[in-house]
């Protein structure tokens, strides 16, 4: 047990690292989720995650320390508002729900993630004060992406995001060093298949107690 605490308070920090941008394009960008591995709680971890900050890049095999965060505390997040965070969560569980591994779905999964990039940066890609610098979006995408952030705005408040990760990157920790000076993205994740220390310290001192009865019906 007391090696189990051990390793559980010197686990390494938590890290992502990009493999690619996802399967879908709207307005010239991957609209996601994008594809991690990772190190999260001391594990290796595959994961789909969801970005919510259009002004900052990433590259494939780039890699970077994170900050997790869980609603409604969002200790490390730091882009908006706590209001603001729960409408991208609300955007966010609209995508995860559509199961975006389904090719049936990339218009709306564009519409959605483009609807989510407003919240931290109103306006981008639908209006020509903050024009989407990659590409265009079509009238019809622009009054979808529209409607998506005024059902955010109306209803985010009402609902419970506490499934949801929040990973917030720490400055100066991208490797290798990108040609830009920003910060990687954030990304929101459904924390369903990532390993927490608390668990895995609960499973590994299950794994010790079933080896001590062992033992002891061995004598």
């Amino acid at each position: 047990m007391l090696f189990l605490l051990a390793a559980a308070a010197t686990a390494s920090a938590d890290s992502l690292t990009l493999t690619n941008g996802g399967s879908y394009t709207m307005g010239g960008v991957y609209v996601g989720p994008y594809n991690f591995t990772g190190t999260i709680g001391g594990q290796t971890v595959s994961l789909q995650l969801i970005c919510d900050d259009f002004k900052s890049d990433v590259t494939p095999g780039e890699s970077w320390t994170v900050l997790t965060s869980t609603f409604p505390t969002l200790a490390n997040a730091n882009l908006g508002t706590p209001a603001q965070y729960q409408e991208v969560a609300y955007l966010a569980e609209m995508i995860f729900a559509l199961n975006p591994a389904s090719s049936g779905y990339g218009t709306t999964l564009g519409e959605l993630q483009w609807a989510l990039w407003n919240i931290f940066d109103p306006g981008v890609g639908l209006s020509s004060s903050n024009p989407d610098p990659y590409g265009s979006l079509t009238s019809a995408e622009i009054t979808a992406i529209q409607g998506y952030i005024t059902s955010a705005q109306n209803s985010a408040g009402s609902g419970n995001y506490s499934n949801l990760i929040v990973y917030t990157p720490v400055p100066g920790t991208q490797q290798p060093n990108p040609p830009n000076t920003g910060l990687p993205q954030e990304y929101f994740g459904d924390p369903v298949n990532t390993p927490e220390p608390g668990s895995l310290l609960l499973i590994g001192a299950g794994m010790f107690g079933l080896a001590a009865f062992r033992r002891r019906l061995s004598y």
